[in-house]
C-alpha cells in the first residue's frame, strides 16, 4: 500500500473534527520514508502510523479516555477551569519528578550546580542586606550625619573620613552653639581601657563620649541612665557606661552594678548605666563601654584634634542645607579664630560612613556569585536542550495526537522548575551554613556583623532565586520542545546531523555565553593575584623577620607623671633583654602597619622659606630601634643613649620629609618645633636622615620624625623584642616581666610578620583571591565542562555522518582537526565577548587592586590562552571518540 492510499484510509477512520490531527503535509513525508532505502526509516514510518490508528481506535471506543494525550484528549472541557488548570500543573509536575528520579546522576549534577549557584548568592544577600541594605539601629536615622573638620586637601570620601579624628573640644563647642541645624551634637574618640581589679587586668575596647553622642543617637539604656550634661563640664567625676555583653560576662548580668565603682586605666570610675544588647556605637571596633573624657581633653585647645562628631539634624533641615549653614557657622568661626581658616567643614550620612569600607568588596562578591548563577543556569539550559532532544519523537507524536503546544511547554518547564526548587532548598541551607564562615574571612569589620544571618528575606530571594533559574534554563528548552511537530520528528529520522544546525546554533551559543561570563571572573582573579603578589612584595623599610611585639598602654596614672613612665618601661626592657636568646629589644609609640597619624598638636618645620605648620607623623622611639627593625642610616647620625632628658633636643628625620622640606639641601642642623601650640616652645635639632618606612603596603610613604623616648616619654609603647624564639617561649617571660614592674598593666605577644599579615590592604587581596578565585575556578569548570558536553552530544548524533566520511577516505586527523576547531570556535568566540564585557565590568575593582590597572594586558593575555588551552582539553576527548568510529560497523547498521 503506498503512503497515499494509507493516508486516505486512515483520514476516513476518524470522524469529521478530528481528521485536522491527519496534516495533509504528512502525505509527503510518510511517502518519502516508505520510499528510503534504509531500513530504520521504512520501520519508524510504518511504527508511526499503526500508533496513530491504534490511538485513535481506542479514542472512538472508549470516548476519550485513557489514550496517549489523556490530559489534553480525555478532558478537553476542563481547559478552561482553573481547577483543571491545576491539576494538569501538578500531573506534569509528577511526570516531571519522575523523569529525573529516573535519571539521578543528570539530577544530581543539576541539583548540585543549581545549589552552588543558589546558594552562593543567597549568602551574599545576606551580608548585603545586613550591612547596606538594613536600616540603621537608631530613630530617624536618616537624620545622622558625621561632622568633620578637614584641612582642604584632605580626602572627603566616606572611607577615608570613616578614621579621621580632627574635631578639638572648643570646635565642637562652637558648632553646638552656632549652628541651629542639628538638635544634638556630640564627640567621641575610640579608645582601649584597662579594666582592673579582677584575677587579671583586661585591655578592653571602648570609648569616651560627650552626653550629646548618645541622645543624638537616640539611645536609652537597659539599666541606669545615659551620660548628661552635667557629666561633661570640667571636674565632674569620671563615670561609666557598660556594654550588655561586658555586663553579662564581667559582672554575671547583676542588676545592682549602676552606682557601683570599677577601675579603668588606673581612675575609679562610677556605673551610671547598662546599654541593651542591640545598641551600636558608631566608632570602630566591638565597644564594650564609655565613659567620659578626662579634664585635660575637656580643656585642650583648638590644636587638640581628637575627636569625632555625630550629629541629628532637626526637622525639616536636608542635608544639603545643613552643608550651606556649616559653611556660613564655619566663617563666622573664622572671624573669631583665623587659625581657621585653614579648615572647611564637611557633613556625610552616618549610614553612607558606616558601610564605606565594606561597600567595594560586597559589590565586587555580588557581581561575581551573580555571573556564577548566570553560567549555571546556561549550562542547566544545555542539559535539558540534549534532553528535549532525546524526547523530541515523543513530543512530535503527542503534539500529533493533539497536544496542544501550550501543555507541551508548561511540561518542560515543569522539569526545570522542579530541579530550581530543590536547588534552592539545597542552596538555601548551604546559605545558612556558609554565611557566618564568610563574615569571618571578611578583609574588614563588617558592620553589625553579629546581627547578620540568614533570615526570612534570605528565603524569599532563594525563592525568587528558583523562580528565576527555573525560567531561565527551562524556557528556552520549552519553546523548543512546544515547537516539536509529528512533521520536525519524522524530517530529522535518518539524517546524519545532530539534531539540525538551529540546534546546534543553540547548543553553541550557550556555551560561548558560559565562556564569556567565566573570562570575566578568571580575569578579575587575575587581577587580584597580580596584585597581591606586587603587594606582597613591596618592600616595607624595615625586616619583619624574628620580631615580636608587646603593645602596652599604661593607665592614667603614669600620664601625670613622665619619671614613672619613664622608670617602667626602663626596667621592663631591662628584663626581657636579660632573657636568654633575645637580641635586642626597642620601643615605638606606632608600630608599622598598625595605620598612620599625625604628630599632636601640628608641627612647625624650619625651611629656607621661613616656617611651615604641618601635621607630620611622629614616632617616638628608643634609640635601639633603627638597630631592631634594620632601618638604614641615610645621612647624619641616629639618636644615641646620651638623648635623654635635658640634653638638646634632637630628632631624626625620613628621606621624604627631607626631600619635601629640604630638597637640594642639607637637613642635618635644620629645626623643627613640635607642639608650641600648647606651650612647647622647644626647638629640636635634625642630627639624622634615615630610609622610609610604610606604615600600610599599599600606600606610600610619608614624612615623619623620630623623636627620643626619654626627651618625650608618651605612656602607650610597643615594645619590640628581636629573637629568634617563638611566640609562646617568649610570651610568658613578657607577662612575667610586665607583671613584675606593674600588675595591672596587660600584656600581649605577636608576630611582626602576623601583624602584616593581618593588615587591610594584605587581608583584602588575599580575600579577594580566595572567594574570586573560587567563584572564577568554579565558573571556568562550568563552561569547560559546557565545551565537552556539546561537542560529545554533537560527536553522538553525528556518529553516521563520521562513519560515513572515514569510509569515504576522509582521515582520522581530519575528523580530529573538525571536532577540535568547533571547540576552539566557541572558545574563541567567547574570550572575544569575555574581553569587551571584562574591560567595562573590572573596572568596579580598581579601588581594590594595588599597582595594577583593571585593564592589564598582560593579565588579560594569560587569561584568554589559559581559556584557550582548557577549551582545547575539553575538545580532545571527544574528537579522539570520533576517531575512533568504525566506518563497516555504522554502515551495517545503516
Amino acid at each position: 500500500m503506498s503512503a497515499s492510499s494509507l493516508f486516505r484510509t486512515l483520514r476516513r477512520l476518524v470522524p469529521t473534527k478530528q481528521r485536522r490531527l491527519f496534516d495533509p503535509s504528512y502525505n509527503d513525508l510518510l511517502q518519502e520514508h516508505l520510499n528510503a532505502d534504509g531500513r530504520q526509516g521504512v520501520t519508524f514510518g510504518f511504527r508511526v502510523l499503526t500508533l496513530v490508528a491504534q490511538c485513535h481506535a481506542l479514542w472512538l471506543r472508549d470516548a476519550g479516555q485513557r489514550v496517549l494525550a489523556r490530559p489534553r484528549l480525555a478532558h478537553s472541557r476542563r481547559r478552561s477551569s482553573m481547577l483543571g488548570l491545576v491539576a494538569n500543573t501538578l500531573y506534569d509536575m509528577r511526570l516531571a519528578i519522575r523523569r529525573l528520579v529516573k535519571r539521578p546522576g543528570f539530577t544530581l549534577a543539576a541539583v548540585g550546580t543549581l545549589a552552588l549557584g543558589i546558594g552562593a548568592n543567597t549568602t551574599i544577600f545576606s551580608v548585603v542586606q545586613g550591612v547596606l541594605f538594613r536600616p540603621l539601629p537608631y530613630p530617624d536615622a536618616d537624620r545622622l550625619v558625621g561632622v568633620y573638620r578637614v584641612r582642604p586637601n584632605w580626602s572627603t570620601s566616606p572611607a577615608r573620613l570613616n578614621g579621621v579624628y580632627a574635631v578639638p573640644f572648643q570646635v565642637l563647642r562652637d558648632w553646638d552653639e552656632l549652628t541651629p541645624v542639628f538638635t544634638h551634637v556630640g564627640g567621641y574618640a575610640n579608645w582601649w581601657f584597662t579594666f582592673t581589679g579582677g584575677d587579671r587586668p583586661e585591655r578592653i575596647v571602648g570609648a569616651n563620649a560627650t552626653s550629646e553622642t548618645f541622645t543624638a543617637l537616640g539611645a536609652q539604656p537597659l539599666l541606669g541612665r545615659l551620660l548628661g550634661p552635667e557629666d561633661d563640664r570640667v571636674g565632674a567625676p569620671p563615670v561609666a557606661i557598660l556594654s550588655h555583653r561586658l555586663w553579662q560576662r564581667r559582672f554575671g548580668a547583676d542588676s545592682a552594678i549602676v552606682g557601683s565603682s570599677v577601675v579603668l586605666n588606673s581612675v575609679l570610675h562610677t556605673v551610671v548605666g547598662v546599654m541593651p544588647p542591640d545598641f551600636l556605637f558608631p566608632g570602630y571596633g566591638d565597644h564594650q563601654l564609655w565613659a567620659t573624657f578626662e579634664d585635660e581633653l575637656k580643656e585642650a585647645g583648638r590644636s587638640a584634634a581628637f575627636l569625632q562628631v555625630v550629629g541629628r539634624l532637626a526637622q525639616g533641615v536636608s542635608l544639603d542645607a545643613a552643608r550651606r549653614a556649616m559653611d556660613a557657622v564655619n566663617r563666622r568661626i573664622v572671624e573669631l579664630h583665623p587659625d581657621e581658616d585653614a579648615y572647611r567643614v564637611v557633613l556625610v550620612p552616618r549610614k553612607e560612613l558606616l558601610v564605606a569600607e565594606s561597600r567595594p568588596a560586597l559589590t565586587l562578591l555580588s557581581g561575581a556569585v551573580g555571573l556564577v548563577l548566570l553560567i549555571a543556569c546556561a549550562n542547566i539550559a544545555n542539559l535539558l536542550l540534549v534532553r528535549a532532544s532525546e524526547r523530541r519523537r515523543e513530543i512530535g507524536v503527542r503534539h500529533a495526537l493533539g497536544a496542544g503546544r501550550g501543555r507541551l511547554f508548561v511540561e518542560q518547564l515543569g522539569e526545570s522548575a522542579a530541579l530550581s526548587a530543590v536547588g534552592a532548598v539545597v542552596g538555601y541551607f548551604l546559605a545558612v551554613v556558609g554565611v557566618r564562615p564568610l563574615v569571618a574571612m571578611f578583609p574588614v569589620d563588617l558592620p553589625r556583623a553579629s546581627e547578620i544571618g540568614v533570615d526570612h528575606r534570605a528565603l524569599a530571594f532563594a525563592a525568587a532565586l528558583a523562580l528565576l533559574t527555573g525560567f531561565l534554563t527551562g524556557t528556552l528548552p520549552a519553546i523548543r520542545s512546544a515547537g516539536s511537530s509529528m512533521a520536525d520528528a519524522l524530517r530529522d529520522v535518518g539524517r546524519t546531523s545532530a539534531g539540525g544546525r538551529q540546534r546546534n546554533r543553540t547548543h553553541a551559543a550557550l556555551v560561548i555565553s558560559e565562556i564569556a561570563l567565566a573570562f570575566v571572573l578568571l580575569a578579575g582573579a587575575g587581577l587580584f593575584l597580580k596584585s597581591f603578589a606586587r603587594l606582597t612584595s613591596v618592600d616595607p623599610g624595615f625586616t619583619s623577620e624574628n620580631l615580636l611585639t608587646v603593645p602596652v598602654n599604661l593607665p592614667g596614672t603614669y600620664r601625670t607623671s613622665n619619671d614613672a613612665t619613664r622608670a617602667f618601661f626602663r626596667d621592663v626592657t631591662e628584663r626581657l633583654a636579660a632573657l636568654p636568646g633575645v637580641e635586642m629589644v626597642a620601643q615605638v609609640n606606632q608600630m608599622p602597619l598598625s595605620g598612620q597619624g599625625s604628630s599632636f598638636p601640628p608641627t612647625f618645620i624650619e625651611t629656607s622659606s621661613g616656617v611651615v605648620e604641618n601635621n607630620v607623623h611622629e614616632a617616638v622611639v628608643t634609640p635601639s630601634y633603627f638597630g631592631a627593625m634594620d632601618i638604614p642610616l641615610v645621612a647624619g647620625r641616629l639618636l644615641a643613649s646620651d638623648d635623654r632628658q635635658g640634653a638638646p633636643t634632637v630628632a631624626v628625620i625620613n628621606q621624604t620629609m627631607a626631600r619635601r622640606y629640604w630638597p637640594d639641601e642639607d637637613p642635618i642642623g635644620r629645626r623643627l618645633k613640635i607642639g608650641a601650640a600648647v606651650g612647647d616652645t622647644t626647638w629640636a635639632t635634625v642630627v639624622g636622615v634615615v630610609g622610609d618606612i610604610r606604615y600600610a603596603l599599599s600606600s606610600r610613604p610619608f614624612s615623619e620624625y623620630y623623636v627620643p623616648f626619654d626627651q618625650r616619654p608618651v605612656s602607650y609603647q610597643t615594645i619590640v623584642i628581636k629573637t629568634a624564639l617563638d611566640v609562646p617561649a617568649v610570651a610568658g617571660a613578657a607577662r612575667a616581666a610586665v607583671r613584675a614592674v606593674d600588675p595591672d598593666v596587660p600584656t600581649r605577644v605577636s608576630r611582626l610578620d602576623d601583624l602584616i599579615g593581618a593588615s587591610t590592604a594584605v587581608a583584602r587581596s588575599r580575600f579577594a583571591i580566595l572567594v574570586i578565585g573560587f567563584l572564577a575556578g568554579v565558573a571556568a569548570l562550568l563552561a569547560i565542562l559546557g565545551v565537552y558536553g556539546v561537542l560529545a552530544y554533537t560527536v553522538t548524533q553525528r556518529t553516521r555522518e563520521i562513519g560515513i566520511r572515514i569510509a569515504l577516505g576522509a582521515g582520522r586527523e581530519n575528523v580530529l582537526g573538525t571536532v577540535m576547531q568547533r571547540g576552539l570556535l566557541m572558545a574563541g568566540t567567547g574570550v572575544a565577548i569575555g574581553l569587551g564585557l571584562a574591560l567595562v565590568t573590572v573596572r568596579v575593582t580598581e579601588s581594590l587592586l594595588y599597582e595594577v590597572s583593571p585593564t592589564d594586558v598582560p593579565t588579560l593575555a594569560i587569561v584568554a590562552l589559559l581559556v584557550a588551552v582548557a577549551a582545547l582539553a575539553a575538545s580532545y576527548v571527544p574528537a579522539r571518540r570520533a576517531t575512533r568510529v568504525d566506518p563497516v560497523r555504522t554502515l551495517r547498521q545503516e
